[in-house]
């Protein structure tokens, strides 16, 4: 039996709607800071979900050992635990960004949700004595699994911030993946690129992210011997006008 038209519409309308609130880099519901384009030789590996006490310190010391800068989006409440370790992200030379408070699907949420979400998350960082790495004069943030509709956009907007999403994913989050099928999934990043990579789990403070710190080596190693450069996001929208 053939749907009818209607029918027909609105699934379709369905599934554009949940594309181009899904799709990485996506434009239609507002600007999002994805990639640069215009950032010859450098790439920005970016970290959600963090700080992660078995973690994150290693990674530190991974991305020091490589000179690579990276920009990580800490979640409020893993912040109000870890406190000195998120000292430790931005006394690294890293930036930092709102990753929410509670890792809520911000699309499914009111304005007013989402504006308390980036406020309680700002707390625990400024309580921290931090405070988040901005482009052009808006802090950066990141919507959890990077899900936006113009609402929540909006939103974001207007409680000061610019949400990054991203151009390439390592899907270090499937349980499947290994070092390795994490490292190939980002051999497509070039000029300009943000990756997506994990430090922490949104489920439990000290969740298993050994793969994404194997995956980070490799990443590191791949590229630098390709001659590029692993920068923060300011840094990266430094290098030109945005793509």
């Amino acid at each position: 039996m053939r749907k009818a038209p209607g029918a027909a519409l609105a699934l379709g309308a369905a599934g554009f709607a949940y594309y181009h609130a899904q799709v990485p880099t996506s434009q239609l519901y507002g600007a999002t800071i994805c990639r640069n384009r215009d950032a010859r030789g450098l790439i920005a590996l970016t970290y959600d979900d963090g700080p992660n006490p078995r973690y994150t310190e290693s990674l530190l010391s991974l991305l020091e050992r490589h000179g690579a800068h990276a920009t990580f989006f800490l979640i409020g409440k893993w912040t109000e635990r870890e406190p000195a370790l998120a000292r430790e992200v931005q006394a690294a030379g890293h930036a930092i960004g709102n990753h929410t408070f509670t890792h809520p699907t911000l699309a499914l949420c009111s304005g007013d949700r989402v504006q308390e979400e980036l406020r309680r998350c700002a707390a625990a960082v400024e309580e921290a004595g931090l405070s988040f790495s901005k482009v052009d004069g808006a802090a950066l943030m990141r919507p959890p699994w990077g899900r936006r509709r113009p609402g929540t956009l909006r939103a974001i907007r207007a409680a000061g911030y610019v949400a990054v999403i991203w151009s390439v994913t390592g899907w270090d989050w499937r349980k499947r993946e290994t070092a390795d099928s994490i490292a190939k999934h980002c051999d497509k990043a070039k000029d300009g690129d943000v990756i997506l990579l994990h430090d922490g789990t949104h489920t439990e403070p000290a969740g298993d992210r050994a793969a994404s710190l194997g995956a980070t080596e490799k990443i590191l190693e791949r590229f630098t011997a390709q001659g590029y450069r692993f920068v923060t996001v300011p840094e990266l929208m430094a290098g030109g006008a945005a793509a």
